[in-house]
């Protein structure tokens, strides 16, 4: 009869395979008339049990430790060029992750953790920001209405603009157009018109 058995564990550790083909074939071994004396059989078991003890007392195989995972070197200086570049450049209208991603030859998954490791922020935060900025900049050069303004930064529309423009700097695009003007000493014009409405609260 052929002797099988499962690999136990015993105190965490895994019973070498090399034991068990060992174990099996001392007791698959023939005994002959022996087999049917007590004794004879008593000294097969006590033979496995020794075995087995010895088994348990043995160092455990090696097994491979997991390769640890790098951390993300971030985006190589072309690549960075690359996307600040393509964010100017689309300002004006949406731009996805997956677009940014494609300029600087990544998936989207990898750019995303890239970006982060290289800019400290998400990439949609990055081109929140940068829209923000220009149009801050385009409120210091001129009247433009805010609506415009708010399109010409990829923006829905006025009221777009100042949900993320008040989430940003703390103050509506009005109040802060007023302060950037005062602070540089000129008057605002009485034509200036913000969105559709001349009443309209940015």
């Amino acid at each position: 009869m052929q002797t099988s058995f499962a690999n136990p564990v015993a105190a965490g550790h895994l019973i070498p395979a090399s034991h068990i083909e060992r174990l099996a074939a001392l007791l698959d071994a023939p005994q002959g008339h022996a087999a049917a004396d007590a004794r004879a059989l008593q000294s097969v078991l006590l033979r496995a049990n020794a075995m087995v003890s010895a088994m348990l007392r043995a160092e455990p195989e090696p097994r491979p430790l997991p390769t640890p995972r790098r951390g993300c070197a971030g985006l190589a200086p072309w690549q960075q060029k690359r996307v600040r570049d393509l964010v100017e450049e689309r300002m004006h209208e949406s731009l996805s992750v997956v677009e940014m991603a494609a300029a600087a030859r990544l998936s989207r998954s990898f750019f995303s953790r890239a970006f982060s490791a290289s800019f400290g922020c998400s990439p949609h935060a990055y081109v929140m920001d940068r829209r923000i900025a220009r149009a801050q900049a385009l409120m210091q050069e001129g009247d433009e209405p805010l609506a415009q303004i708010a399109v010409a930064c990829g923006l829905s529309d006025q009221a777009h603009l100042s949900r993320l423009f008040r989430r940003h700097a703390g103050m509506t695009p009005s109040a802060w157009r007023r302060r950037a003007q005062v602070g540089r000493g000129s008057t605002p014009s009485r034509g200036i018109v913000d969105g559709n409405a001349a009443l309209a609260v940015g």
